[in-house]
């Protein structure tokens, strides 16, 4: 083998070496970023659910309190 054919060899074994570096490099960014936003999704749709919750907890409330205010008006109704 010749000393340019050999150079040659281990320039192109360096750019795979740099190239494979860098996509690993950006492949855990990419990991990691994704893990964050499943994280903060998470956290959103829990949020979510604890406020839909509540909602559903007031709504009953006052379908009850209209309730009693249908029962009261028709019994002084009835009464009238």
């Amino acid at each position: 083998m010749s000393v340019e054919l050999i150079s040659v060899l281990i320039a192109v074994v360096a750019v795979g070496v740099t190239l494979a570096g860098v996509i690993l490099t950006g492949q855990r960014a990419i990991r990691t970023e994704l893990a964050e936003q499943r994280r903060e999704s998470g956290e959103r749709f829990t949020a979510l659910e604890q406020q839909i919750a509540e909602l559903r907890e007031r709504m009953a409330h006052l379908e009850g309190l209209l309730d009693g205010l249908r029962e009261a008006i028709t019994i002084r109704q009835g009464a009238a």
